[in-house]
């Protein structure tokens, strides 16, 4: 059953690029769901952020609660760096040679 509705959905989404007559056609759902994971990850990262922030701010003297904090930070910029530069890396990957 599973795998039928899988199926299903593969060829539910692959009918809609098999009709579009223009490449703004196919990439036009694709940049909304990009749109949509990213601003859901912008948020993520944020509360992320701000979580961290508090704890390390309430670690004391505790040197592992400082670290697991800094690593949070840290962890969540690199997230939010790669969602928000993955638009320009794919660009400059298929970008013409010429040009």
């Amino acid at each position: 059953m599973k795998k039928s509705l899988a199926v299903f959905s593969l060829l539910l989404l692959i009918s809609h690029f098999a009709f579009a007559t223009e490449v703004n056609d196919i990439t036009a759902p694709i940049n909304k769901i990009y749109d949509l994971i990213k601003g859901i990850v912008s948020i993520v990262g944020i509360i992320a952020i701000t979580i961290a922030g508090a704890m390390y701010m309430m670690s004391g003297s505790n040197i592992q609660s400082r670290e697991n904090a800094k690593n949070m930070v840290s962890y969540a910029l690199v997230g939010l760096v790669l969602v928000w530069v993955a638009p320009l890396i794919v660009s400059f990957l298929t970008a013409p040679v010429g040009a």
